[in-house]
């Protein structure tokens, strides 16, 4: 029997630097991105468990802080250093993955296995073909104290932007942050953009902006600003924000400091247990109640690199962790929903009402800013929110600087699915010696 072997890596450096040498066919190399130790024993149980049903596969699995794994994993997939398996957040860089031939074609376990039946293709699908299997995904939402809530005479989470800027008032005459927001992160600042122009302008339009089709100086984007900057000016978010990462603003909500923060349900598997009871979530709150629900709910899938050292045991184990009980115990670890729609949901109150916020959005969904706009845009857009969350004054000219970002960031995608698309060259066409 062979072993399972599992290095928990600080630096991507030690982590990706020994597979060259250790990446051979016969041993099945999984290296994935993880934020906490809850993600790190869920991702372990999988490997494990894939393990004792395969005996004869002889399983390496490397465990990366998230931040420096996204660094550093893209710079692996065309060379020998190539995990066999590794998981990535579904979008725009997914998308260029599989544009640029660095990922393995996978439409075959698709068919083969009927996947078609349990699983939503769109995230991981580019020009037609599978190359990724989804294994969680997860709203994000408002999490709140509701004993903070109370303590401030707010009797219930608001509903509506009316409300939350009432809640915002009493929260901070009461000593309490009443948003906690970790700013550092651009991901959680984008996030507050992404609700804002889905509450106001619906999923279409908000849909229509992220694929580069409306312009950043638009009525509508700007009348977006505009309301994002009533809870700026109203003073509802956390005065030290730019300071603190994500976590750092959950810190907060858990040392009831904080009323609220927005984020994904997976933090729900981290949270303290003397706290946990004292936790809840709701729906961000209504803007126009004439837009049917939107939300993001960013997606996460395995992927097979096309340089990969054992793509056969590696196909094996996405078809393991395609199965009906392994998504679901998995995602319930992470404190986020299976994509294998005949996995059980766990049923806490938590869980149910976030479902339902999944299941009310009719497939309204989106990724999320940073996963659903091209890198570069990406980048600039979360400066830019950064900067506004700072200076709301700056609107105007910050708006202005991304519709410069989007005349170009988009027009490379178009490059390589003009190059994807292209029919291959007739044999004996090549250049002559």
């Amino acid at each position: 029997m062979k072993a399972l072997r599992c290095a928990a890596a600080v630096l991507v450096a030690s982590v990706l630097g020994g597979l060259s040498s250790a990446a051979l066919a016969g041993v099945l190399n999984i290296s994935f991105g993880t934020d906490d130790a809850s993600q790190r024993e869920a991702f372990k149980t999988l490997v494990g468990n894939f393990h004792k049903a395969n005996p004869d596969v002889e399983v390496r699995l490397t465990l990366t802080d998230q931040a420096a794994y996204r660094r550093a994993l893209p710079a692996t997939l065309d060379g020998e250093a190539a995990p066999d398996v590794f998981n990535w957040p579904a979008g725009d860089d997914l998308r260029e993955m599989a544009l640029r031939g660095q990922l393995e074609d996978i439409s075959d376990l698709w068919k083969a296995n009927t996947w078609w039946n349990a699983f939503q293709s769109s995230a991981v699908t580019v020009a037609g073909r599978q190359y990724a299997l989804p294994y969680q995904f997860y709203p994000w939402g408002m999490f709140f104290r509701h004993d903070v809530l109370d303590r401030a005479g707010v009797k219930e989470m608001p509903h509506d932007l009316s409300g939350l800027l009432t809640a915002c008032s009493r929260l901070r005459r009461a000593g309490f942050t009443p948003i906690a927001l970790g700013a550092r992160d651009g991901r959680a600042v984008a996030a507050w953009f992404d609700f804002i122009d889905l509450r106001a302008n619906g999923f279409e339009f908000h849909q229509e902006l992220l694929d580069g089709k409306v312009s950043y100086d638009d009525t509508n984007v700007r009348r977006a600003f505009a309301m994002w900057r009533e809870l700026i000016d109203a003073k509802c978010f956390d005065p030290d924000a730019a300071s603190l990462d994500q976590h750092g603003a959950e810190a907060l909500l858990y040392a009831g400091r904080a009323g609220m923060v927005l984020t994904g349900t997976p933090v729900s598997a981290s949270f303290p247990g003397i706290v946990r009871p004292l936790i809840d979530y709701a729906r961000f709150p209504v803007i126009d109640s004439g837009l049917p629900p939107a939300e993001p709910a960013p997606t996460d899938a395995f992927q097979i690199p096309a340089h990969a050292h054992n793509k056969a045991d590696a196909r094996r184990f996405l078809k393991f962790a395609a199965g009906n009980s392994e998504d679901g115990r998995l995602a319930r670890a992470l404190g986020s929903f299976p994509t294998n729609r005949f996995s059980a949901v766990a049923g806490s109150i938590l869980d149910l009402s976030s479902y339902k916020v999944l299941t009310d959005a009719k497939g309204n969904l989106i990724q999320g800013y940073d996963r659903d706009v091209p890198p570069e845009m990406a980048a600039q857009g979360m400066r830019g929110f950064q900067e506004f969350l700072a200076h709301p004054e700056d609107a105007y000219a910050i708006a202005r600087r991304l519709d410069a970002v989007r005349a170009t960031a988009y027009a490379h995608y178009a490059a390589l699915e003009a190059a994807a698309a292209a029919p291959p060259p007739p044999p004996g066409r090549g250049r002559r010696n």
